[in-house]
């Protein structure tokens, strides 16, 4: 079977494509960038999700696949969980993929699979979630998109899973690093129903279903609900993850929805695309269903949360996790230090002591305030860059400014290498901090 796979860099259409190909498809891959950056590689088509409305454009495009052979199936595996003003739910999630389902039931494929999501209108726990709810804009244009796929005349399956647990999937990241650290932060007092569904398990089930289409027995049309095993709540969820990581128990703080919500929104300015307004919303609607169709259809019971991870995974999955917070922890602290230090030398600790101590080191009167005003604007330079621009230089830059300070009160005031306060000597565990974060800067 040839398939095209939109979505096929993401977390779920990677899985899905590696897994139909090792099965023996041919996977055209959709992508919204090349794999290099700027040359098509083999099966890759360029697809503007944020702009592909128009049936036209699929329809062109089908056509131009034809030549090199037809494509059978067609899954889609876009989404996004926070908009922008260049990507909008309404385009990716809704105009582009009805744009294409459109055109490809036109091209006469085979079957169609539209990757979903789970909401409150599929849950079975009315004392968590209700169909009456008012579905976020994720969720509704999901939905949009369902409608018009299940009213097609082409052969379709609509999945919509839960929160997905894999190795290397976002969200899984994400609540990976929350649940390690030692104080766990919850909304509220976490007990959202949740029901995840590992990629595997997803997977196993998309390629049951395009076996199905190859055999001609698949079902018209077919909703299912991609759930694990049984629901749990968001705490439970997190001390699998500790669990799983081999972490000893953590405290929970409950933290009040309203501080949350703010919180969902301040994050829309972070370099994050998990915790936002639509995704905390989604949390508190719920999100379980009914585990019996998904089971039915795989043949077997879907990974529960003592199967998500191997053995084997435990120590690089706590290591991963824990250099997630540690690193930013490990910058705010210097920034703090930096910015603290800049501030109290400037404006609040006396200039003619400060006087005094360079005096000790050397420098004239004449060049005492200048210098004291250059210092300080350096540390306040050096803590702002630390929040906005991290790189290998700065931190090395770091490591060179505080060895050299360090250096220069050894030998120009020795009383404070055995002062009782260890002034010089608090700078070890700095430089330890510094190295850690070189070492840990990628290309």
């Amino acid at each position: 079977m040839r398939i095209l796979v939109c979505g096929a860099h993401g977390f779920v259409g990677r899985h899905i494509s590696h897994r139909l190909q090792q099965a023996g498809h041919e996977i055209v891959y959709g992508v919204h960038q090349f794999s290099d950056g700027g040359t098509a590689q083999h099966n890759e088509l360029l697809i503007g999700y944020h702009k592909d409305t128009s049936t036209s454009i699929w329809e062109k495009r089908f056509a131009a696949l034809a030549a090199s052979g037809k494509i059978d199936i067609v899954i889609n595996a876009v989404g996004i969980l926070t908009a922008s003003n260049t990507a909008s739910f309404a385009a990716i999630h809704r105009d582009t993929p009805i744009a294409l389902f459109q055109a490809a039931s036109d091209a006469g494929v085979r079957g169609i699979l539209q990757i979903s999501a789970l909401g409150p209108d599929d849950s079975t726990l009315s004392q968590t979630a209700s169909a009456s709810q008012e579905l976020s804009s994720y969720l509704q244009t999901k939905r949009d998109t369902d409608q018009y796929l299940s009213q097609l005349n082409c052969t379709n399956l609509i999945l919509r899973p839960s929160l997905i647990v894999g190795m290397d999937g976002g969200s899984s990241q994400l609540f990976r690093s929350l649940a390690s650290m030692p104080v766990i932060a919850l909304p509220g007092k976490g007990e959202q129903a949740l029901q995840p569904v590992h990629i595997d398990d997803l997977c196993r089930c998309v390629e049951k279903w395009v076996e199905e289409v190859a055999n001609n027995t698949a079902a018209c049309h077919q909703i299912i609900c991609a759930v694990g095993p049984s629901p749990m709540t968001y705490r439970d969820m997190l001390t699998n993850y500790r669990q799983a990581m081999r972490l000893a128990p953590s405290w929970f703080i409950p933290v009040p929805m309203p501080i949350m919500r703010v919180s969902a929104e301040l994050a829309r300015f972070l370099p994050q695309k998990v915790f936002a307004p639509e995704t905390l919303r989604m949390l508190e609607q719920g999100n379980t269903a009914d585990a019996a169709q998904f089971i039915d259809y795989l043949g077997q019971a879907p990974k529960g949360a003592k199967d998500w991870f191997s053995d084997n995974d435990t120590a690089n999955l706590a290591a991963a996790a824990i250099a997630t917070w540690s690193t930013i922890l490990f910058r705010l602290v210097l920034a703090f230090l930096w910015i603290a230090t800049g501030i109290i030398s400037l404006c609040i600790y006396p200039h003619q002591e400060s006087a005094h101590l360079l005096s000790q080191v050397g420098i004239s009167s004449v060049y005492t305030m200048p210098i004291l005003y250059a210092a300080s604007g350096l540390d306040l330079s050096i803590g702002i860059a630390t929040i906005t621009h991290r790189s290998r230089r700065l931190w090395l830059a770091q490591l060179l400014v505080i060895f050299m300070y360090s250096i220069i009160i050894g030998v120009c005031l020795p009383e404070f290498l055995i002062h009782p306060f260890g002034p010089i000597l608090k700078n070890i565990p700095i430089l330890a901090i510094l190295l850690v974060l070189i070492g840990g800067e990628k290309k």
